[in-house]
């Protein structure tokens, strides 16, 4: 049963060691700044995101939804982004859509987040298989169970793979999502689960375009990891652990051939790992296990986890020198040599390597007027 299957992602999320790989945050390192030339109190770490003001570029990830413990994460979740002014995305709603019985644990985030930015959450593999009348219908009753602002689609094509009851189906994403993006009058949100999204993926995606993509990559949460659990053999999960796209490097990957919003997700830990995000890239990023483990807590939990963050994000804003979060978007980044080959080699052009093409353009230009001469 799906329900099942629900409380399972949750219960071995919550208890078991899931995570993998490394987001590389660690290997990138914002300027700092001792002469910020403004007071702590200056800093204005606020954003707009689909028209909502938030308090700081801050997503609650998804999660979950469909039992009544996912009920009762969900109504922490969406207390906390209501009062803490943070947007918030809900796990798929496939579960609610099929078994209309299981919709209240879905419905409480609009409850309990009137005014929140809400994110409303289909899988791929489902979508692939509807009709496009079955289609828009699912895509309306999930925005309508929780008044969503946007409509997120998860991509999760190693998560299908290795889960047990899996539906590795993504023949014909493309055209639902083309189709998702002409008639629906929410944004779109194309995002991973955990293994990141490549330059040649955002470059395909930019002809619909979506209104955003979550890079969603390596680093964090392993649903390769979790499925492999609940199947009761983690050999091919040992073979899979590094799979995927740090998500450092793929918020650059995407960032150097898509002009729209760029959501960081997947290992980010932290306000610095945010920080760092949006200065490589990014407009906003969101955790999901962290938030998860604050919610069985409780609310005062939740609401301690994102203050927490916020502080943490606007302090690296302080010590950059960045007022806004425009100026951090532009604050000085240095990155290790394992992260500047890969991009190289990738051929990225992102705010990581433009001053090495800068710097290599000229030599490369006296290169080839020698071999001409000669």
């Amino acid at each position: 049963m799906i329900e099942n299957r629900k409380d399972e992602h949750l219960r071995i999320a919550a208890t078991s060691n899931v995570e993998e790989g490394s987001s590389l945050f660690d290997e990138v390192q914002l300027i700092h700044n001792a002469l910020p030339e403004m007071d702590f109190d200056d800093v204005e770490p606020g954003t707009t995101i689909f028209s909502k003001r938030l308090s700081f570029p801050f997503i609650i990830g998804a999660l979950t939804g469909g039992t009544e413990t996912a009920e009762r994460v969900n109504a922490t979740l969406a207390k906390a982004a209501e009062e803490l002014n943070v947007g918030m995305y809900v796990g798929s709603q496939r579960v609610a859509i099929m078994k209309p019985e299981t919709a209240g644990s879905f419905k409480v985030v609009k409850e309990n987040a009137p005014s929140a930015l809400k994110i409303a959450n289909l899988g791929a593999p489902q979508v692939s298989r509807l009709s496009d009348r079955e289609l828009i219908d699912w895509v309306n009753e999930a925005v309508d169970m929780i008044n969503a602002d946007a409509v997120a689609i998860h991509l999760n094509p190693a998560q299908e793979l290795f889960q047990p009851e899996g539906e590795p189906w993504f023949k014909g994403v493309l055209s639902k999502l083309k189709l998702i993006r002409r008639v629906t009058n929410r944004p779109l949100i194309v995002k991973e689960v955990g293994n990141g999204i490549s330059m040649e993926v955002a470059r395909v995606l930019a002809d619909i375009p979506p209104d955003a993509i979550d890079v969603a990559g390596l680093g964090g949460t392993s649903f390769i990891k979790i499925e492999s659990i609940r199947r009761g053999d983690t050999t091919e999960a040992d073979v899979f652990r590094n799979w995927g796209i740090p998500t450092l490097l793929s918020i650059c990957e995407v960032s150097s051939v898509y002009d729209g919003l760029i959501f960081a997700s997947g290992g980010v830990r932290n306000g610095l790992d945010g920080a760092k995000a949006i200065a490589v890239g990014a407009d906003a990023f969101s955790m999901s296990r962290p938030m998860l483990l604050s919610a069985l807590k409780g609310y005062d939990s939740v609401k301690e986890t994102i203050n927490k963050v916020m502080w943490e994000f606007k302090a690296a804003m302080f010590l950059t020198g960045s007022r806004k979060v425009s100026d951090l978007k532009k604050a000085p980044v240095v990155a290790s040599l394992p992260i500047l080959l890969w991009l190289i080699q990738r051929g990225v052009r992102c705010k990581l390597t433009m001053s090495i093409y800068d710097t290599l353009k000229p030599i490369a230009s006296v290169l080839i007027s020698n071999l001409i001469n000669e």
